[in-house]
């Protein structure tokens, strides 16, 4: 019964091709795994660091690196699949994130009696106040993203969500990853927004930074292959940070902070999975990922003063 309910596992490149290249590249353990699937044999997907490792069951390990072998046999004079291009790395747009945001809040927090503009004018248009948002003001759950209480709020949001917002785009691509950061914001406002009282109203980028940490464990659940252990260690350390970063505070909502993170959580999971079965974006659709996302937060302000 132990074996049946905690088997161990081999890993079949071990196996295959002995101790000193125990790593394969996405691509090829894609094929492998592949292979045992046509036969029918129990076997698992995890990344490991940057490499990727195929594991058996121990009283599968010999059937199954014996497919392997006749299927490297049958495949070894055929081209191989070039790798598609990996996504755009750069920090910059992240850098020139964070500083809009500085920027824009600045640009809000003190009166232009000349334009007509004042602090409070902002706040009633963009704050994500539960019953308006609900009620058909969906352009409250983004302008939210971009308005703070005072200067030490939105520094903290800028720092934390630098890091967070930086990490998550080298794995990504600035594009998607951009794009997946706003989203669970904007889908972690609303949620917020279904759960409060109808005057709550909630303001801050803090919702889409916790919304990044959930992304990246849902990135890491999935690569982890989304077993048990695979999965609840990468959401535990996220909620470990949760509450670490996002629960302090007398001015602190926990409310938006932990939905950003299950909003965040929903589309990592969904990222991971889709990166899984069909490998990074394009160029091209990162490209119009990242221009949807830059277009967002304008979008949403214009709508919010012509309504």
């Amino acid at each position: 019964m132990r074996r049946v309910f905690r088997p161990s596992w081999e890993n079949l490149a071990a196996v295959v091709r002995g101790e000193d290249q125990v790593l394969l590249e996405r691509a090829e353990a894609r094929a492998w795994s592949l292979a045992l699937e046509s036969r029918r044999v129990p076997h698992r997907l995890r990344q490991q660091g940057r490499g990727w490792i195929v594991e058996a069951p121990a009283w599968y390990a010999e059937r199954a690196a014996r497919e392997i072998t006749l299927f490297l046999g049958e495949n070894r004079h055929q081209p191989r699949t070039p790798e598609p291009p990996r996504p755009q790395r750069s920090d910059g747009p992240t850098w020139a994130a964070m500083t809009g945001l500085l920027l824009f809040f600045v640009f809000v927090s003190r009166p232009w009696p000349g334009l007509g503009l004042y602090p409070q004018h902002w706040l009633d248009l963009g704050q994500a106040q539960a019953q308006l948002l609900l009620d058909g003001q969906w352009w409250r759950a983004a302008t939210a993203l971009t308005l703070h209480a005072d200067a030490a709020h939105v520094a903290a949001n800028a720092i934390i969500g630098g890091i967070f917002a930086g990490l998550l785009c080298r794995e990504l691509g600035s594009g998607l990853g951009w794009f997946l950061i706003l989203a669970s914001g904007v889908l972690g406002n609303v949620l917020n927004a279904l759960v409060q009282n109808p005057a709550h109203g909630s303001i801050g980028f803090s919702t889409a930074v916790f919304g990044a940490a959930g992304i990246l464990s849902g990135l890491r659940a999935v690569g982890r292959g989304l077993n048990f252990r695979g999965f609840a260690v990468p959401v535990a350390a996220g909620l470990g940070l949760l509450a670490m970063l996002g629960s302090a505070g007398e001015n602190t909502d926990l409310g938006a902070h932990l939905m950003g993170f299950a909003a965040g959580l929903i589309l990592g999971l969904g990222a991971g999975l889709g990166l899984e079965r069909l490998g990074p974006p394009s160029a091209a659709l990162g490209r119009g990922l990242g221009l949807l996302a830059l277009a967002l937060l304008p979008a949403a302000w214009i709508w919010a003063w012509l309504a």
